[in-house]
């Protein structure tokens, strides 16, 4: 008579496919955060920039006498130095706005992290008494070239360039 053999190790292919399976699903949740992570710095970008460009706004509709000083390209991209010495309200806007879009709201060691990476205002004019602010900076997922031309060219890829931008009416008063 033949004796039956028992089938063993069918437990441990079991658990082994579990295992594989389990490690897959982590996997595939760790790639779930990390997007996740890209996405709310993107959106923290974001709103640092609409902050910012809320603030140039409100500040030359208040000194709309000398709206036409603000025009400019490229603002923030160098460092401005003391706003505090300069006499003029165009200029110390300028300057402290430049400071805000290097990120100097928030300093750790001698590096401004407080804003957006690579960040550069554009203030232009395309009609009278009306401004046009965009703010540009790089994000870090690639997407669509914004049609904007501030800070063309100016990032590793046109895809990972972000801009926002608003319009400024000044309205002329009648005296």
């Amino acid at each position: 008579m033949m004796k039956s053999q028992n089938q063993q190790g069918a437990a441990m292919m079991e658990l082994l496919i579990a295992m594989l399976i389990i490690a897959f699903g982590v996997l595939g949740f760790v790639g779930l955060q990390a997007q996740t992570a890209l996405s709310q710095l993107e959106g923290y970008q974001r709103s640092q920039a609409l902050i910012l460009i809320s603030d140039i706004s409100e500040r030359i509709a208040l000194n709309r006498a000398n709206a036409a000083a603000y025009v400019g390209n490229n603002i923030g991209t160098s460092d401005p130095g003391d706003c505090t010495t300069l006499a003029d309200r165009a200029a110390r806007d300028l300057c402290e706005w430049s400071l805000s879009l290097q990120g100097a709201a928030e300093v750790q060691g001698t590096a401004k992290l407080g804003a957006m990476t690579g960040a550069r205002g554009c203030i232009t004019s395309p009609a009278a008494n009306q401004y046009l602010i965009s703010i540009a900076w790089q994000g870090v997922q690639a997407t669509g070239a914004p049609p904007n031309a501030c800070g063309q060219d100016a990032y590793s890829s046109e895809n990972l360039r972000r801009t926002v931008t608003t319009v400024v009416q000044i309205a002329t008063l009648a005296s």
